[in-house]
């Protein structure tokens, strides 16, 4: 069997910045000296994959749940949205505040990382009960 050493359901990994006081957004894998560390995303288009459940210090261990499609996540919303809604990272390049947020898919030219459909009508700061996707959406 090729399928050992292998992990389902929440992990913890290791921070490379300080989330203590956050949860509920998602954050990205990296590579720190050959080890997988996360953060909020740092930008835009980085693959997103994971959901924070509970943050930690620095260096410190976070538990964080895979994106499935499988089962629905609730993650902190930017602006507002109706169900169906494509969801993408919200702009935490421009507003840092944002990284880890979702918004809908906005109007703007550009290429955008899809991560969720909505499930529900959302406004700002809630938690968006969505259904992860994956997939990159170009609006022209």
């Amino acid at each position: 069997m090729s399928q050992s050493n292998t992990q389902e359901g929440d992990l913890l990994l290791t921070t490379g910045e300080d989330l203590s006081t956050t949860a509920d957004v998602l954050v990205a894998p990296y590579n720190s000296s050959g080890q997988i560390i996360v953060t909020r995303p740092a930008a835009n288009n980085d693959y997103a994959i994971y959901l924070l459940v509970y943050g930690a210090i620095s260096g410190g261990k976070a538990t964080v749940r895979p994106l499935n499609p499988n089962r629905t996540v609730r993650i902190v919303a930017k602006g507002t949205g109706n169900p169906g809604d494509p969801l993408v990272l919200a702009d935490g390049v421009t507003t840092a505040a944002d990284k880890g947020k979702v918004r809908k898919l906005p109007a703007t030219t550009g290429t955008y990382r899809l991560v969720a459909i909505a499930e529900e009508a959302f406004v700002d700061g809630q938690l968006v009960r969505a259904r992860p996707t994956f997939g990159s959406v170009i609006v022209s």
